[in-house]
């Protein structure tokens, strides 16, 4: 009577088959978050590019005004973004400039806020625990292959 080898048996056993299915695990965590990276920097390229145009935008709305005036002034661009300029005019220019009587120099400051990079953060901090909760369970497994082997 013959008996059965290692070499007579086809497929994995359970162990090869845990050992692989950690090795699995791992690169797709480390994907997701290599994604999840990617989508964050995209999002906020995106949102400061809309912001520029956008403050472009307020900036030549103020320089097309016929007089500037010193203070502050403040608006709406769209439902989720808002601006604010402070205007004041320079008092001791640098004699270098020989600006004529006619002539003032005006300080513009602009802010731009932006509503949607709060929500795009909160999405990214439940993408995180996630990501975070499948690092647990693959490390558990991982463990628990350990006392197998």
């Amino acid at each position: 009577m013959r008996t059965a080898t290692r070499k007579d048996k086809a497929g994995f056993t359970l162990l090869e088959v845990m050992v692989a299915m950690t090795i699995v695990g791992l690169g797709v965590v480390t994907l997701l978050q290599i994604f999840s990276l990617g989508l964050r920097l995209g999002s906020r390229s995106n949102v400061q590019t809309e912001a520029i145009a956008q403050g472009a935008r307020v900036m030549d709305e103020l320089l097309a005004r016929p007089k500037l005036r010193d203070g502050s002034d403040s608006g709406t661009l769209a439902p989720a973004s808002r601006w604010r300029s402070q205007i004041h005019t320079l008092r001791d220019t640098q004699p270098s400039l020989n600006l004529g009587s006619n002539w003032e120099l005006k300080e513009i400051g602009l802010e731009i806020y932006k509503e949607e990079v709060y929500m795009d953060r909160r999405l990214y901090r439940e993408l995180e625990a996630e990501a975070e909760a499948i690092r647990k369970d693959l490390d558990a497994l991982y463990r628990e292959w350990e006392t197998w082997s």
